[in-house]
């Protein structure tokens, strides 16, 4: 290898750090020297800058300085978290060998390489949420795109065909991966797409990959070949998108084989689409902060297990499409709706279970420590208590399986050998019960009582002997040894060697003192090396029971779900729905179950919701703003996918058609890091619904058009419910704050028009949140603004204003001041081509400002400021 500073001769270690670079050029080495993590050149004044450490330098003061910074091994994992958050990867190069122990050189081997998407620390994963890294492929010409899911802390690999750029986002956006690998042959708006639905990711394009190598790539990576079953049920496509990541992940950790066993299918087609946009709309598992508070994931996720936690999250981003699979689900959770009593006893003993999952997975890649094999012993431990709660349902065996391993004898085995608290680290030792092995029992007794057998062998040799001087001492320059004086040099027996003669007489030593001395000099390290022999055992057999362990954990953790959603419809009174494949979309007494809980209790209004592709498919909502509009349809989608999730929903009844998607329009909001207004973003986003919306979706859509002028906010809106409800023909809700549009319940018994309701009282606007039949009659916005606390001078002129406008007056400028005119009957009717109206009277703005003004309201300084403004309006 031609060395970085290949004009500079090398002491052996830098070589050594050389050569490790040179096998990772694309990492931050974490070079191991003695109780430090050492960095250099580059890679030092990287660290320095992102951990906020001290840079500082090897050869200081020399021509050959090289930049140089460390962190204590003990406190590593922390700064190796740190810089993964900033995309970097970071290989670990280990000391192989103890320094004390090797004449040299300790030789150094870089055992693992650390990258965003390949954590399997618990300190730097979300215990309940999946941690993905995604590689994605594509055939020759393009036509097929294969996508590949693999979460290395828990040794889930997926994989699958992705139709379209639309699905692909979506995924990406659901799972939420750290990491994504793009192969050759993408196109450049699958790499741009790829960063906008996964932000938190570091994208990577990944090696060539030949077709023909598919198979041996994948195997390679594994410890039983699972290539040839993965390709009668994989397309291509998926298969080398698997070998990309299981390539990539092997690379990262070549002292084991990676703890996959199997390729699991994966089609996008028999889940419920939540695209990227929804998710965000939504709030299903992140909020508007990026945390889960206020989110419906937060509001319905009660599982006590981390596996549980993980299982739901999936569950929610994916509902099924498969009406049996959906109600398997629900039996399941009216199961422990209906016993109480086990369900209590389940979840007090999952409580006790842990993260089965990826605490198996640490020993498969030899990472556990004594205190993650002590978490697994509790864990195996209390699953035949849960197992023992379910099987006391009627029926448990058809709902829940007849057969669930428990892993007994491993979990006696761990009783056996481990303490009640075992460490973090195997080097403290003391993890190990004494009374497990005969050994380790010497040894600690030896370590603990030397003094005493020493004691016990000074008295039996003085009594043997006769020599009443006898004594057994110790220095540390000869160790060991026993004294006798000149008196009774006489009586020493043959066996005692000669040591030393000293002037009052001689110093000796005995098999029996050799090798009381060794045992007393070497126990703490001989009882620590036999508790890592036993440690290393336990851990090989952990491993070899790792696919076991996953399946019961498997198990555990949909118990846990379908626990965990009874408790909550027992808590928050939610319901059973039903679920059919028919075309209606039914929900009477319907809550939104974030704002429910939110709400003081008993203050939610609930309301029915009925949308039938044979019936009123498209409803246009009016009212005022903060009347409920959104949280209505919000709550409809949620209902939805909480249904077809498998979870009871917050009605007093429900009955859902199934629905294959969900696309969302809801709030406004621009993106500045690309370039993009409220406005642009908002047609985009209603482009991809109309693109993808099918007569199975459900739509919701707020406030379509407002971000540009109001003719053409209004055509826009106009023309996007008729595509949805004469192109796409399916289920939708449509909020609106364009009157006009209600004209549209004319075109057909498939639109119709609703409202929540609202009372103006004392000049204050009172939310009734309750849905009547028909548009809204006004919007409120100025009794709205009131609340809001804009001050009473500005209202007043509002006031006056709206009046003005509403007369059909014309602007200073003589054009025309609305786009609408009232009908005899007083309702506002569409008006674009109406003249202008003569002029009125010049003080007429005064007078009508006068007229609106609520004199009560006003503070001091408001009053002075309203008469300014009045004098302002009058004619010069």
């Amino acid at each position: 290898m031609q060395a970085r500073n290949s004009g500079k001769k090398l002491t052996p270690v830098m070589r050594q750090y050389e050569e490790a670079k040179a096998a990772h050029p694309d990492a931050i080495l974490f070079f191991r020297m003695g109780d430090f993590y050492e960095m250099f050149h580059e890679d030092a004044v990287i660290a320095a800058r992102l951990l906020d450490i001290t840079l500082t330098s090897r050869n200081r003061g020399n021509p050959d300085e090289e930049p140089m910074a460390g962190v204590p091994h003990h406190a590593a994992a922390g700064y190796i978290a740190r810089l993964l958050t900033f995309g970097h990867k970071v290989a670990i190069c280990e000391q192989m060998a103890d320094p004390s122990t090797v004449k040299g050189i300790v030789p150094r081997q870089v055992v693992r390489v650390i990258t965003p998407g390949l954590v399997t620390d618990a300190e730097q994963l979300d215990a309940r949420a999946n941690h993905y890294l995604v590689a994605v492929d594509a055939a020759e010409d393009n036509t097929e795109r294969g996508i590949a899911l693999l979460d290395l802390s828990t040794g889930e690999l997926s994989a699958g065909m992705i139709p379209d750029l639309a699905s692909l986002l979506g995924e990406l956006a659901r799972c939420d991966p750290r990491e994504v690998l793009v192969g050759g042959g993408l196109p450049a708006d699958v790499k741009k797409g790829a960063g906008l639905a996964a932000p938190r990711a570091v994208l990577r394009d990944d090696e060539p990959l030949d077709d023909g190598d598919v198979a041996a790539t994948i195997d390679g990576a594994v410890a039983e070949p699972i290539a040839a079953e993965a390709a009668v049920t994989l397309p291509l496509s998926a298969r080398r998108a698997a070998a990309r990541a299981l390539r990539f992940a092997h690379k990262c950790t070549p002292g084991s084989p990676l703890p996959v066993r199997r390729i699991a299918p994966y089609d996008p087609t028999g889940a419920m689409r939540i695209d990227e946009t929804a998710q965000v709309h939504l709030e299903l598992v992140r909020g508007a902060d990026g945390s889960r508070k206020g989110t419906l994931l937060e509001t319905v996720d009660a599982t006590v297990t981390p596996a549980g936690a993980r299982l739901l999250r999936r569950r929610l981003l994916a509902p099924l499409l498969d009406v049996a699979s959906i109600r398997r689900r629900l039996d399941e959770v009216q199961a422990f709706v209906e016993n109480p009593r086990a369900r209590a006893e389940l979840r007090e003993a999952l409580a006790k279970v842990g993260d089965l999952e990826r605490l198996s997975v640490r020993a498969v890649l030899r990472e556990a420590t004594p205190k993650d094999l002590g978490a697994l012993r509790d864990g195996l431990l209390a699953a035949p208590a849960a197992v023992a709660a379910t099987r006391s349902i009627v029926d448990a065996g058809e709902l829940f399986g007849a057969e669930v391993d428990t892993l007994p004898e491993l979990a006696a085995k761990l009783a056996a050998a481990l303490v009640d608290r075992p460490p973090a680290l195997a080097r403290e030792g003391g993890f190990v019960r004494e009374e497990y092995d005969a050994e380790l029992g010497t040894q600690r007794r030896l370590a603990r009582g030397g003094a005493e057998e020493m004691t016990k062998l000074e008295a039996e040799l003085r009594e043997k002997t006769g020599a009443g001087s006898l004594r057994i001492r110790f220095t540390r320059v000869f160790g060991w040894y026993i004294e006798v004086t000149k008196t009774h040099l006489g009586k020493v027996p043959p066996d005692f060697r000669r040591k030393q003669t000293v002037a009052g007489g001689e110093r000796f030593t005995s098999d029996r003192l050799d090798e009381l001395a060794d045992g007393l000099e070497n126990a703490e390290s001989r009882a620590l090396a036999r508790e890592t022999d036993i440690f290393e055992g336990l851990v090989r057999l952990v491993a070899e029971s790792a696919e076991r362990i996953r399946k019961l954990a498997r198990t555990l953790a949909s118990w846990d779900v379908a626990a965990a959603l009874a408790d909550v419809a027992h808590r928050q009174d939610y319901v059973r729905p039903e679920v059919d494949m028919g075309e209606a979309l039914v929900i009477e007494g319907g809550r939104h179950p974030v704002v429910e809980r939110l709400a003081a209790a008993g203050r939610f209004v609930p309301n029915d919701t009925t949308l039938d592709l044979g019936g009123e498919r498209l409803w246009l909502l009016t009212g005022p703003n903060m009347a409920g509009k959104s949280t209505l349809m919000r709550q409809v989608a949620l209902i939805t996918i909480l249904a077809q999730a498998g979870s009871f929903v917050p009605a007093q009844g429900a009955r859902i058609g199934v629905v294959d998607r969900v696309l969302s329009r809801v709030g406004a909001s621009d993106n500045v890091a690309r370039g993009e207004s409220t406005f642009m973003v908002e047609m985009r986003e209603t482009a991809t619904i109309l693109r993808d919306a099918t007569r199975r979706s459900l739509v919701i859509l707020d406030e379509i058009g407002r971000g540009t002028s109001t003719y053409d906010g209004l055509a826009i809106a106009w023309a996007v419910a008729e595509h949805l409800h004469d192109a796409v023909g399916c289920r939708a809700m449509f909020a609106t704050h364009y009157h006009e549009l209600t004209e549209l319940a004319q075109h057909g018994p498939g639109v119709a028009n609703w409202s929540v309701s609202a009372r103006e009282h004392a000049g204050d606007v009172v939310f009734l949140h309750k849905l009547v039949k028909g548009p809204a009659s006004r919007s409120y916005g100025v009794a709205v603004a009131r609340l809001a606390g804009v001050p009473e001078p500005v209202l007043a002129r509002a006031k006056a204003i709206l009046a003005t406008l509403e007369a059909g007056a014309a602007l200073p400028s003589g054009k025309h001041a609305t786009m609408r005119g009232r009908t005899k009957q007083g309702s506002v009717q569409l008006d674009l081509f109406a003249k202008a109206k003569p002029d009125v009277d010049a003080a007429a703005p005064v007078l009508e400002t006068l007229r609106a003004v609520e004199v009560e309201r006003l503070t001091p300084l408001d009053a002075l400021t309203f008469v300014a403004r009045l004098k302002s309006l009058l004619p010069s």
